[in-house]
């Protein structure tokens, strides 16, 4: 992954950016907010089992956040999780817009979905800047969509097709 503005950067997850995401996790203030994995967990997306990928999310060289993607190309690219430590500087519009930019030119690929907690209305700001709209699912494919997000109560879906990404202006 390429570099959206000179600040924020992606790069793979390594098993030893382990304590970072988990503490950045299963802090008291992001707990309410994103789902919790186990360490087994982060280390099958940080070692891209299931076609899973896992990125750091570098700000000014630093470690800064994470996100979480699904290759599921015949549904889209589902992105399971971001996560910034700072939120509010734009970091994470930053850095899903780079993970978009790639993810979105790859072949195949016709959208990147996300779930979005109803409460999360910064999150949902945020998403709705990026060009994504509510999407629900037709109810003959609902259960077919839960075996792959494992949608719940207080949820719902977002997505951006990669047609309207690539028409978008420049400026994010």
């Amino acid at each position: 992954m390429g570099e959206a503005d000179t600040k924020v950067r992606l790069r793979p997850t390594r098993p030893e950016d382990l304590a970072f995401v988990t503490a950045l996790e299963r802090r008291p203030d992001n707990r309410e907010m994103i789902g919790q994995w186990s360490d087994a967990e982060h280390l099958d997306a940080i070692q891209r089992r299931d076609g899973r990928e896992h990125w750091v999310i570098e700000r000014d060289a630093k470690a800064a956040g994470y996100l979480i993607a699904f290759d599921g190309r015949d549904r889209g690219i589902y992105v399971k999780r971001i996560l910034v430590d700072e939120k509010g500087r734009g970091t994470g519009k930053a850095a899903l817009a780079l993970f978009l930019d790639s993810a979105l030119a790859l072949p195949g690929v016709a959208f990147a979905w996300l779930m979005v907690r109803d409460t999360n209305l910064r999150a949902q700001a945020v998403y709705s800047g990026l060009g994504f709209l509510r999407f629900d699912p037709p109810p003959a494919e609902i259960a077919s969509w839960h075996a792959v997000d494992g949608a719940g109560g207080g949820v719902f879906r977002m997505r951006v097709d990669a047609s309207a990404w690539r028409r978008r202006s420049p400026a994010r």
